[in-house]
């Protein structure tokens, strides 16, 4: 990061600013992927109620991150431990603030999931979802060392069915390098 920023873990309290930015990050990538009704009246409550249960319940091997500078929310990172047997940790979201990207924020926190990960889950691979047509992040991935493994279709939370690919790092100690 080009400023001084703080790495923490989420709270409840966390749940309205991560949905905002979430819903930010959606609405700039997944324009023309995802339905311009559900992203303009529908995403922003659903990313906020996914958010607020996601941090007051969270699921077993939940672990999620903030990165802030001078108080404002940079990026954020949400992982799931042994997710999958072959596949390890599922990274499931990261997101930066628009105007954030390129500066280091992403690789910082992909690192920090990377690190949990190995510490808890020392065993397994790190691996992620991604849209299929989001060249953006396919490249930062690709940059970061990960490789394409698999393919599905994401049945999205419009009713969209969104090609994806898997990419995953079995030996996530390489993000730390």
């Amino acid at each position: 990061m080009r400023c001084p920023a703080n790495i923490r873990e989420a709270t409840p309290g966390d749940a309205v600013g991560i949905a905002a930015l979430h819903a930010r990050s959606w609405r700039q990538t997944y324009r023309g992927v995802l339905t311009d009704e559900y992203l303009d009246e529908k995403l922003t409550l659903d990313r906020l109620h996914d958010w607020q249960l996601r941090l007051s319940a969270p699921a077993t091997g939940q672990y999620v991150l903030l990165l802030e500078a001078d108080g404002d929310l940079v990026g954020f990172a949400c992982a799931y431990g042994a997710y999958d047997a072959d596949a390890g940790t599922l990274l499931e979201n990261l997101h930066t603030h628009p105007e954030k990207k390129r500066q280091g924020a992403g690789r910082r926190l992909l690192q920090e999931i990377a690190r949990w990960s190995l510490e808890h889950y020392p065993e397994g691979p790190l691996h992620l979802w991604v849209v299929a047509s989001n060249p953006s992040a396919i490249g930062f991935y690709r940059h970061m060392r990960a490789v394409e493994d698999a393919q599905a279709v994401w049945n999205a939370p419009d009713g969209s069915r969104v090609p994806e690919l898997r990419y995953i790092w079995r030996n996530p100690s390489l993000l730390l390098a």
